[in-house]
């Protein structure tokens, strides 16, 4: 940025509600940021945010306290495979663990785009490299944890440090979350100044991804560095009392702190459930059927498109949601291999992409963006008219440009990698192997394996600089689906998943390789640190044609254009309109105000 943008734009203090609102930190478009929480000190109750140009104002003082719902009960859902680890900053699998066991600043409803404070209680971006934040006054750790001592200032600035080492511990946490951190500053009990190295359009939502949960140090500490066999180590609502290979249950925090006066989504006395239990059941058919018998409240696992939404509709006391899915389908090349554009440009041409949408998401799908759709709407992507021009299905070039580029040579089998227990990766993998075979007349060979091999399958070969066991692979990444610099884009760069699942980085042996990816880099830092909305959008803009120009680092797959939730009519105030938010915003997970009617 130059300095007469800055002297310009900083020449006056903004105080945080306006500041967010009018430069964009949203990250999602024209409407403005609100906080859904208690006022500044000089505010005086219902002061209203201010929009960018052409937005709508959102209400930032405290919120309409929503109808209180009873309390009690337990919540009974089901995951299909066990965790992988608790330790909330290395694990993003585990989702209802981080919203239980632990607290965090604040989470981030996309609906109505608002701040939700949980330990926070006020925010300020004081300059583009400052945030600082108040915390909560008398919030507890659990009474198991750390001797149920109050939380501090120094609980979050130690937390929120441990991101680089995790990442030596293998975390699943991308650096896009938390990179853009240098510092953190705590001049009191309960203040914490974050110091940025660089400008971040989208650092607020990030914050509210459910891994930046505040941990105790000490427990930490006593337990070798890290939390992964550790039930509780927080201030959560909830305390994990059990974890066995059936399942797993939360019951209630009895220290837990009040939410005085209450952000959306939070209860001042604490949430209304007693309870959360969650049986691991492998098998999606046997979760369903114990959803129909009513042993299941929330349908998990399963796959619901709009067969399964309207089979269900039609059961006696089950209610389906329909919502916009907001997701990504990507296919990762291995840009070690990859390196002829003229291949990467065959396969691209030789999926047809609405006979996917038509086979696998019963006609309700949409072209890939990259950026999600929710985000493309609002300028931070490609139209679907552009995006359709731009990845036309055209068969025969496709042949034409693999047999010239000498691909059945490179590539005398294409070999692809996928699981059964997300569906769509299986089904989507089935259907490019049989396009690429019937339009490029290559042979595909498909793996299948469990969960934990197609992990350790995507990220082979990144500490050794080594070429990937697979070719191309199907995956999705949807822990923070709430900033169009994450959703999708970081399959695309680096400092995303583009250098460990794709081999896409600057270090590369492979010259034109290192090239591409510290281009792509420089593309996507400078959207990130743009904070004018306009501007960024632009930039955005910008990624998405290179992606398109370039045929990768990646391809953008077709995506659902809505989603569905199934639950049972006991379960009331569920969050219909951010259920698909499940780690990055208020998905039913994080929720307080959700409850249980019999």
């Amino acid at each position: 940025m130059e300095s007469t943008y800055w002297s310009r734009y900083w020449r006056a203090r903004i105080r945080r509600r306006a500041f967010l609102a009018g430069t964009g930190v949203a990250a999602l478009g024209a409407a403005g940021l609100s906080v859904g929480c208690g006022d500044d000190d000089d505010d005086e109750g219902g002061a209203t945010a201010t929009a960018p140009s052409g937005g709508a104002t959102q209400p930032a003082g405290s919120p309409t306290p929503a109808p209180a719902g009873k309390r009690g009960g337990t919540m009974r859902i089901a995951k299909a495979s066990p965790d992988t680890g608790l330790d909330p900053h290395i694990v993003v699998t585990n989702p209802i663990h981080p919203a239980k066991a632990y607290s965090h600043l604040w989470t981030y409803q996309v609906s109505t785009k608002t701040v939700c404070y949980d330990l926070a209680v006020e925010h300020e971006q004081v300059d583009p490299l400052t945030l600082r934040v108040k915390l909560r006054q008398g919030v507890t750790f659990q009474p198991d944890v750390a001797n149920g001592r109050e939380l501090t200032a120094e609980d979050v600035a130690y937390s929120y440090t441990r991101f680089p080492v995790a990442l030596t511990k293998g975390s699943q946490v991308n650096q896009i979350q938390w990179g853009w951190i240098d510092k953190i500053e705590t001049p009191d009990k309960y203040t914490v100044v974050i110091k940025q190295k660089n400008p971040f359009a989208s650092n607020v939502i990030a914050l509210g991804s459910s891994a930046f949960a505040v941990v105790a140090k000490e427990v930490v500490e006593a337990n070798g560095g890290d939390l992964m066999k550790v039930m509780n180590a927080g201030s959560g609502p909830y305390r994990m009392v059990k974890r066995e290979p059936t399942g797993t249950r939360y019951e209630r925090n009895p220290n837990y702190f009040q939410h005085d006066p209450p952000s959306p989504t939070y209860v001042k006395e604490g949430p209304y459930i007693d309870a959360w239990e969650e049986s691991i059941i492998p098998d999606p058919a046997t979760i369903k059927a114990k959803f129909l018998a009513g042993e299941l409240d929330v349908l998990t696992v399963v796959n619901i498109d709009r067969l399964v939404a309207d089979e269900l509709g039609r059961e006696k006391g089950i209610k389906v949601v329909k919502g916009p899915a907001n997701g990504h389908l990507v296919m990762q090349f291995d840009n070690f291999k990859w390196t002829d554009k003229r291949l990467r440009q065959a396969v691209w041409m030789a999926i047809d992409r609405d006979a996917f949408i038509k086979n696998l998401y019963l006609g309700e799908g949409l072209y890939g963006g990259p950026t999600a759709s929710e985000f493309a709407k609002e300028g931070y992507g490609l139209s679907q008219e552009e995006l359709k021009k731009l990845q036309a299905f055209n068969p025969g070039d496709a042949k034409k440009l693999w047999q010239e580029a000498g691909g059945s040579q490179t590539f005398p089998t294409i070999k692809m990698v996928t699981m059964q227990a997300i569906p769509i990766f299986a089904t989507a993998t089935e259907f490019v192997k049989k396009q690429l075979e019937q339009n490029l007349g290559v042979k595909v060979e498909v793996e299948v394996v469990d969960p934990a091999t197609y992990v350790a399958r995507a990220v082979a070969g990144f500490a050794e600089k080594a070429p990937k066991p697979w070719d191309l692979f199907i995956a999705w990444e949807l822990s923070l689906q709430t900033i169009p610099d994450y959703n999708a884009l970081a399959h695309y760069v680096p400092v995303g998943y583009g250098a460990i699942f794709g081999n896409l980085r600057p270090d590369s042996p492979k010259s034109d390789t290192a090239a591409f990816a510290g281009r792509m880099q420089q593309l996507w830092n400078a959207q990130a640190q743009e904070l004018n909305p306009e501007a960024r959008k632009q930039k955005v803009q910008e990624i998405v044609r290179v992606i398109h120009q370039e045929y990768g680092p990646a391809i953008p797959l077709p995506v659902p254009e809505f989603a569905y939730a199934a639950f049972r009519d006991r379960v009331k105030n569920y969050p219909e309109k951010d259920f698909m938010y499940a780690n990055a915003g208020t998905g039913f997970f994080r929720v307080q105000d959700i409850w249980l009617d019999a």
